[in-house]
């Protein structure tokens, strides 16, 4: 059985995603890494282990990496929350890039799966910050060579809850609305992009390798929002948005 670490765990849809990784009953072990611990009263309670960390330190919680098939990066902030563009950066970045680091290194002899969740947009190239950061590392954990390695470039986060940022009301309920009439939805509810990003664990890529024999996928709104209501393996429910 797979066993699935968790940066961000704490965050909007991070919290979703250890609720999905134990919820189905899938994984053996699932590892919450972050600077407090969750509230978790459902399913599987007792595979969920909790490892409260500062990412400034990673290094010292190494052992907290090894033995896991999957990890998750739902770690991010924005630059008003950081302070500055600088710690924005070494927060989204750094952080998950010396974490996915510390999965690789302590794990070398099994097929690794990472799941990231990025932005829309995200482009190395751009130059604004949030986009470019986004971008930068997508390219960072691709050179990594996962075994997998599945990008999320979800639009609109919506449903936050406690988690909503200044503005993001209005902007949800823009978005919420423009749901309803278009195709290509620009938002999708946090607990539905959780389910996602978990959902994609259990089914095969459509991608074919690369040259190194590794598996590189990318998942827009409009895919996260179908994963998330699929229902054809066990263990896992159709999601509606709150």
């Amino acid at each position: 059985m797979s066993s699935a670490i968790v940066i961000g765990s704490t965050g909007a849809t991070g919290i979703h995603v250890v609720n999905e990784l134990l919820k189905c009953g899938l994984f053996n072990k699932v590892t919450s890494v972050a600077r407090k611990e969750i509230d978790y009263q459902g399913p599987n309670k007792d595979r969920l282990v909790q490892q409260i960390v500062d990412f400034e330190k990673i290094e010292e919680h190494k052992n907290v990496f090894k033995g896991h098939t999957h990890m998750f990066s739902c770690l991010g902030s924005t630059r008003k929350l950081a302070g500055s563009a600088e710690n924005f950066f070494k927060i989204d970045h750094d952080y998950v890039i010396n974490s996915a680091k510390i999965f690789k290194e302590e794990n070398p002899d099994s097929k690794l799966h990472f799941i990231l969740l990025s932005a829309v947009g995200s482009n190395a190239n751009s130059s604004f910050l949030y986009v470019k950061t986004k971008g930068q590392i997508e390219d960072d954990i691709t050179k990594m060579n996962f075994s997998r390695l599945s990008i999320f470039r979800p639009g609109q986060l919506l449903d936050r809850g406690h988690d909503s940022r200044p503005l993001e009301s209005i902007s949800s309920l823009f978005a919420k609305g423009l749901n309803v009439i278009t195709a290509d939805r620009i938002g999708i509810p946090v607990n539905m992009l959780g389910k996602a990003l978990v959902y994609i664990t259990q089914i095969p890529s459509k991608e074919k390798p690369n040259e190194e024999g590794n598996i590189v996928e990318f998942f827009d709104n409009k895919v996260s929002y179908e994963l998330a209501k699929r229902t054809d393996i066990p263990g896992f429910e159709n999601v509606e948005g709150k």
